[in-house]
């Protein structure tokens, strides 16, 4: 694929501890009873590393007496007794190695355990979104003089070039790729399979070139559209998958096998899958339209499908994307791709953080917080009770697509 497609390999999100409670990530040293926390406060209590003239303890003096050396003035704990309860600090060496060195407020923890909360930042990227090429292999499809550089390439020949392009160019690597052929070879003119011809998955740039018909293969089936979405979305809707999913539809023919009469019919049917995808099931439903006769109505067709999909061009009056010859294919089908992968919004966590509410989520400077819509909200929200995904919406998700990367940040409870 052309180099403006932007790619990032961060897929996990890396985690360095920063609590102040906490020792610094990479430190291991321990005080002999427990860790030796960097943060403690100097006024609340000592620890084994600090010396007697920092603290005041009895050891300074000579005497271990409560002028001296008092709990109040090192700030230990009352119920550990003060140098007065103990009358010298030969057993302590003016230490708090029997005592706690502060308070529950110099470690944030967490209400069922005696665990610190763990405040974490760690870079993100999207997770890598599932697209289905749905192909038409009509027999329109083998028609030439689509290309004006190569008079006898047939439409097929462009597409499957086009298709090659975007697949064989180290995208499969960051995209799950599969697609569908309409009709299926085998099934008759208005026949479709149930299972894709090449199941969706990363790295499937070889398989899917091999599976569907080569570029020189005569195409030669039915345009059966409505029934194609129907299997096609049955499909995406059982696929089970983390990531976001795109459907993209090629097409240089109105629908056919079709009763006579039932035109309209058949497009409200399919548009009725395409928009029963998208609202129920976050299925979005690209349209890319080849050389489509303006005589023919499939305009009318096309366009329908891509409002309803989700992702229109963005062109007044034409939503779908418009493919005259081989090159505009090439780059209309680079742009649907690329789209596609900027559209991906979630992004998993490697652990689930410690108070969810409080986790915040940077994207090219803005912060962002936990909402309650995301159809209308900026910001982002969990997609499952284990807290181990994010979605990004609104405004978040735009900019997440520029960029492609986020930091994530896990906050505690400041209660």
């Amino acid at each position: 694929m052309a180099s403006s497609l932007r790619y990032s390999t961060t897929t996990v999100l890396t985690l360095c501890a920063s609590l102040f409670a906490l020792p610094a990530c990479g430190d291991s040293s321990e005080a002999e009873d427990g860790p030796n926390y960097d943060s403690t406060d100097d006024d609340v209590g000592t620890d084994s590393s600090t010396s007697a003239g920092e603290s005041g303890t009895a050891e300074e003096s000579g005497s271990g007496t409560a002028e001296t050396g008092t709990a109040d003035e090192t700030g230990t704990a009352d119920d550990t007794g003060t140098a007065d309860d103990t009358g010298t600090a030969d057993d302590t060496s003016g230490t708090a190695d029997d005592t706690t060195t502060g308070t529950a407020d110099d470690t944030t923890t967490t209400a069922d355990s005696d665990m610190p909360c763990q405040e974490l930042s760690g870079e993100v990227a999207p997770i890598p979104p599932d697209v289905l090429f749905l192909l038409d292999r009509s027999g329109s499809m083998t028609e030439t003089g689509f290309d004006a550089l190569d008079p006898d390439k047939t439409r097929w020949q462009s597409l499957y070039e086009a298709v090659e392009g975007v697949v064989d160019d180290g995208a499969d690597e960051y995209i799950g790729f599969g697609a569908k052929t309409f009709s299926t070879q085998g099934l008759g003119a208005c026949g479709v399979s149930d299972a894709p011809d090449v199941p969706i998955a990363l790295n499937n740039a070889a398989t899917l070139l091999s599976q569907i018909p080569g570029p020189m293969e005569i195409v030669n089936g039915g345009t059966p559209t409505v029934l194609a979405l129907n299997k096609t979305m049955t499909y995406m809707q059982s696929y089970e998958s983390d990531s976001d999913k795109f459907v993209i539809l090629i097409t240089d023919g109105r629908f056919d096998c079709v009763e006579d009469g039932q035109d309209d019919a058949a497009l409200a049917e399919a548009v009725g899958y395409i928009e029963t995808a998208l609202a129920d099931h976050e299925i979005t439903t690209y349209v890319v339209g080849i050389a489509p006769s303006m005589f023919s109505g499939i305009m009318d067709q096309l366009n329908a499908m891509a409002e309803a999909g989700g992702a229109p061009s963005g062109i007044p009056g034409q939503e779908y994307y418009e493919a005259n010859d081989a090159d505009a294919l090439a780059a209309a089908l680079e742009q649907v791709v690329e789209d596609s992968y900027g559209k991906s919004c979630l992004v998993n966590l490697e652990e689930a953080p410690f108070f969810p509410d409080y986790t915040k989520i940077d994207v090219d400077g803005v912060s962002y917080e936990l909402i309650d819509d995301c159809d209308s909200e900026d910001g982002f929200i969990y997609t499952g009770d284990d807290y181990l995904q994010l979605k990004l919406c609104g405004a978040a998700c735009e900019a997440f697509g520029e960029v492609q990367s986020a930091e994530v940040q896990f906050f505690c409870d400041p209660g």
